[in-house]
Order: structure tokens, then sequence, then C-alpha cells
């Protein structure tokens, strides 16, 4: 309707306004010291061999405090003043503490805008899937507070999302200190199975009112019995005590969870993803997908089924920063 229409409008005007000068934002006092990565000593060619064999990696010490404090800052905004698909996990399952996702972020935070065009983590993303573009498809906040004991189930993120194409990677930023026991686990190799399979809302149901599974029909891949497998010693997990400012890049195949936090937890576990799409990416209108709950909250694309994923909405973020 018309107020959906509304909301497209202003992340349109939003996206559109995205190399506008950033000025008298809330984190202006941090922006003089920001600035891009090195891609080359942030990303090596034995770290590229290993995310295309194994389908992660982890990338150490890639952004200083600076950047840390910027995006701790704007998290802490985002969950006092979340966006239109945010879930609550722990409070929809009715369990104790807070695990807090939203996504799109950077279509209205400033910190968050400046950090997906330009703190040089597209170009590390290009590299790794060997991408001449890098267009960024979604950012995603996920926060869980000291003993939340909601899981993030074992699954991989293609399965969610309405695309096509080998080149689609994530990159996990670690805002916190995280220990390997209460973080993401990826099932080393997985990847390689490109599994399309049956999605769950991570509350806990089928869906939820902003991410609506339930049209997806039942022809999917089966997804392991990782636990059973592990432990039987037939598939290896990969998994890292993390600092803040390390981050993981994975393969959008790879399958991977993350239990809850212990009760007597008294460690935050704030991370933030962003999604990248290389050349051989094209949007698929399969049914069961994130798009239809995207719609309704008034992030449409646009596109017809088959078209190249290039649009306002996943704007080409190397071709933004391209030297004029």
């Amino acid at each position: 309707g018309d107020s959906r229409a509304a909301m497209l409008a202003v992340a349109r005007a939003v996206a559109r306004s995205r190399l506008a000068p950033l000025g008298g934002v809330r984190y202006s006092s941090r922006v003089a010291t920001l600035t891009p990565v090195d891609v080359s000593s942030c990303l090596t060619d034995a770290d590229i061999a290993k995310f295309r064999e194994d389908g992660a990696v982890v990338l150490r010490g890639v952004f200083p405090p600076e950047w840390v404090d910027e995006l701790r800052a704007a998290a802490e905004d985002n969950m006092a003043n979340p966006g239109p698909l945010c879930d609550e996990h722990a409070s929809a399952q009715g369990v104790s503490g807070r695990f807090h996702d939203d996504q799109f972020l950077w279509l209205r935070h400033e910190a968050f805008k400046r950090f997906v065009t330009m703190s040089g983590m597209a170009r590390i993303a290009a590299k790794a899937m060997g991408s001449k573009t890098c267009h960024i498809f979604y950012d995603q906040l996920l926060v869980k507070e000291p003993g939340t004991s909601t899981p993030t189930p074992w699954h991989n993120d293609t399965s969610y999302w309405h695309l096509s194409g080998k080149q689609i990677c994530s990159t996990w930023v670690a805002l916190d200190r995280v220990p390997a026991s209460s973080g993401v686990s990826y099932v080393r190799g997985s990847h390689k199975l490109a599994l399309r399979h049956a999605v769950t809302n991570f509350s806990g149901d089928a869906h939820s009112q902003r991410n609506v599974y339930a049209d997806a029909g039942d022809e999917f891949d089966e997804l392991p019995d990782v636990d059973a497998k592990v432990a039987a010693g037939e598939l290896e997990l990969l998994n890292w005590d993390l600092e803040p400012g390390d981050v993981i890049l994975f393969d959008s195949a790879a399958v991977h969870g993350a239990p809850g936090l212990p009760p007597n937890s008294t460690l935050r576990r704030r991370g933030y993803a962003t999604r990248w799409l290389g050349d051989d990416v094209r949007y698929e209108t399969r049914p069961g997908t994130m798009d239809k709950g995207w719609k309704a909250a008034g992030y449409d694309n646009g596109l017809e089924n088959g078209q190249p994923i290039g649009c306002e909405l996943y704007p080409d973020i190397i071709a933004m920063s391209a030297p004029s």
C-alpha cells in the first residue's frame, strides 16, 4: 500500500545519498580517524585458498579500535531504535536474555553506511570471490546478550536468499571478545555441497511476521545432522577465539551455527555482518526466501527473475568508491 511505497522511497533516497558529505552526524567525532583498511595486508593468497577450500577463514585484526568503536556505538543506537525487519529471537521463544537481529542498517545509519561504502570490506570480499564487482546485498546486526540461551540453528545462507550464482559471501566483524565455544562454527568444506535446505525463522517457528517461508514447497536438499556427524568424526567444525576487529569471511553456502551463551556468561556477543554479491549473481524469484518479507517491509529490488543483481538496493560498492 501507500506506506510500503513510502518506505521504499525513503530507502532509495538514502541509497542515492550514500556518497553525500557525512558531516554533522551522530558519530562525527570519530569520522576523521576512519580510513579504509589495506586489502593486501588483510587478505593473503593463503587466506583466499582457505576460503575457497574450507568455505570459511578468520582474518585477524582487520579493523582497528576506531572502526570497532564506531560500529559498537551504532549497534547500541540500532538496538534502541530498530528497523522494520528487526526480530528479537529470545523474546519470541519466551526465553531469558536478548538475541537482537536486524537488517539493512546501512540504509538508516550513517555509521553503518560509512562502513559499507568506505571501510575496504567490499574490496576484501571482491578479492576473495575473484570478482570485479562487489554489490552490497544487505547488512545485519546480530547481538546475543550475556546468558541468552537461544542458539543459532545449523543452516546455510544461500537457502534463505533469492539469488543464483556462486560469488556470494559474508563477512562477520567481531565487536566483542568471543570464545570459540560460544561463537559461530562452520562445517569445513560444506559450501561445496551447495545445499538448498528447508529454512526456519531463528525465533524457532517456521516464520515470523517479518520473514515468511511457509510458501516454500517441499523440494529441498536435506541438511545433515551436523552434531551427530561431528561426534562420529565424519564432519569437522571450524571455529575460532575472536578479538574485536577480527573478521570471519565465509561462503554463503557454508553450513554454520552457534550455541546459546552459558547462563553464567558475562560476555556480550555483538557481530556485524555484511553480505556481498559478485559478477555472476542474478535475482531468482523462488518461493520461501527472505524476499517476501523484505518486500512487505518496503525493500523491493525491482528486478525481474534472472536479471543481474545490480540495482539501487544492491549497488556495486567497488564502482561507487572508484576514483572519478
